[in-house]
């Protein structure tokens, strides 16, 4: 067994004097001289000990072992070939790809419905979504991106804030048809879902009127079952406008009152800004927010 390979230059010369019959037309082939192409012959006939090329006439002929090292070297050429193509081809899907962190509930309510105009406004974009209620972990080499709710700058990173989201109060069609005409005072003597952030006496005081928190009735801590819960017709709810939207929009909830309240914490776009995909990450973060604030 050699012990030392030849290097890729001399390899590429034999297997081109090899397949053109000719080390002049080798030497064009692969843009250098006829000298370093002749060189290259001998050193690797020096190496193997054998020789592998003929000459006849003007032209060479290659010997039995230079046929068969040909013929080897040419399947595995082209072997490397497809591999350092196959990797370049993986290297530009990752380059189009990105791994995002979402919670739950603005995964289901927003961003889940919103993925058909994604492809058609990026359609090069790979995405993998992963739903979560932890904190992101950047340290992990595959996450990219991250749409979490929360105060405003995330030290050390890059962020954009999707939009300023208010609090409204929601309910299904048919609580509001039983309820017709409500107004915010009346809201008091309805059934209202609680929720372990939103306040009914922020929003009271919204709307002009004073507002007790309710004292007996299910508490939700998760946005999306609270929705779920106003949409079944239990109650009045406060919930994100921007999580409602697609309910609202599809006739599953109705914003009965107008009135409403600035969210605490707004939904931010966060990302690393050492990671190279930045041009694709910023174009996507970009994207997000337009929809959002679309409306």
């Amino acid at each position: 067994m050699i012990r030392r390979l030849p290097s890729m230059q001399v390899l590429q010369a034999f297997a081109a004097t090899a397949r053109t019959g000719s080390m002049t037309r080798a030497a064009d082939a692969l843009c250098v001289t006829h000298g370093a192409i002749s060189r290259h012959i001998r050193a690797l006939e020096s190496q193997l000990g054998c020789t592998l090329f003929l000459r006849a006439g003007r032209q060479l002929e290659l010997t039995a072992t230079g046929r068969e090292l040909a013929d080897d070297l040419d399947r595995a050429l082209r072997a490397v070939e497809l591999s350092l193509a196959g990797a370049a081809e993986r290297r530009a899907r990752e380059r189009q790809s990105l791994h995002v962190n979402v919670s739950p509930e603005l995964a289901g309510a927003w961003l889940v419905p919103r993925l058909p105009q994604l492809r058609e406004a990026l359609p090069g974009l790979d995405l993998s979504i992963a739903a979560s209620t932890e904190d992101p972990d950047f340290a992990r080499s595959d996450l990219d991106v991250s749409l979490r709710y929360g105060p405003a700058p995330f030290t050390g990173y890059q962020c954009l804030k999707l939009l300023d989201d208010d609090i409204i109060v929601v309910c299904s069609p048919g609580f509001a048809q039983r309820h017709a005409g409500m107004t915010a005072a009346d809201t008091a003597q309805l059934p209202r879902l609680r929720h372990a952030r939103f306040r009914w006496s922020q929003w009271g005081a919204a709307a002009g009127v004073a507002l007790d928190e309710p004292e007996d009735g299910i508490v939700f801590d998760c946005r999306a079952l609270l929705i779920e819960a106003a949409a079944s017709g239990m109650g009045l709810a406060l919930t994100r406008g921007l999580l409602a939207r697609e309910a609202i929009a599809s006739g599953r909830l109705v914003q009965p009152l107008p009135a409403s309240f600035p969210a605490s914490h707004n939904c931010y776009i966060v990302w690393r800004g050492d990671n190279p995909k930045q041009g694709l990450i910023r174009g996507f973060a970009e994207w997000l927010r337009e929809v959002a604030l679309r409306g």
